[in-house]
């Protein structure tokens, strides 16, 4: 796109922004690092503009960073995608969605640098335990984490995966029921552990 046509929708999209504009102004530190993960750079007004009028998800992250209760008043200037549920107390920050549809998110706590495809779902067990993930998680469509686990550090789950087992640090696992398929960078086939 032309770089001038893209400077006037964009100037033209940011008078609906302003309340946007605002919020993110008191809340940049953090939000500036989830930019970073949408290609973003070093974040700042206009690029946060670009991505909050482009990607329905990141509209969701934003509004999770204000809060329920502050965002409720902004949400009908710039809708959020609907099938994106976050239920979650503390999302760390460098958190990137990527086209999340149906994909609920219900966890105890979610670490810094968390990386979401859609259709995925953490959620409780019978005895409402929910899932603890770590730092640098990665999960691809699909995957369901149910329960009190704990989703170490440096994770990926695979597309499909279902996990209802602590997933250790540094590790890939797949299927259903998980399996880990690599350890440490080397591929391996080994059981979560119960």
């Amino acid at each position: 796109m032309n770089p001038y046509t893209q400077f006037a929708l964009l100037s033209a999209s940011s008078i609906r922004m302003l309340p946007h504009i605002a919020f993110y102004l008191c809340h940049k530190k953090v939000i500036d690092r989830d930019l970073c993960q949408y290609g973003e750079g070093d974040g700042g007004v206009v690029p946060f503009i670009k991505v909050c009028t482009r990607q329905r998800v990141f509209r969701n992250l934003f509004y999770y960073r204000l809060g329920e209760y502050r965002s409720v008043f902004i949400k009908w200037l710039l809708p959020p995608e609907r099938t994106l549920n976050i239920w979650c107390p503390s999302i760390g920050e460098g958190c990137h969605f990527e086209h999340n549809y149906a994909t609920y998110l219900n966890a105890e706590k979610i670490g810094k640098n968390f990386y979401c495809l859609q259709l995925v779902t953490l959620g409780n067990d019978k005895n409402g335990q929910r899932p603890v993930i770590g730092d640098n998680v990665k999960i691809f469509t699909g995957a369901t984490v149910f329960g009190g686990v704990k989703i170490g550090d440096n994770a990926t789950i695979g597309a499909g995966a279902v996990v209802s087992s602590d997933v250790p640090d540094n590790c890939t696992v797949a299927g259903n029921p998980a399996r880990i398929v690599k350890l440490n960078g080397e591929a391996v086939d080994l059981p979560l552990k119960q």
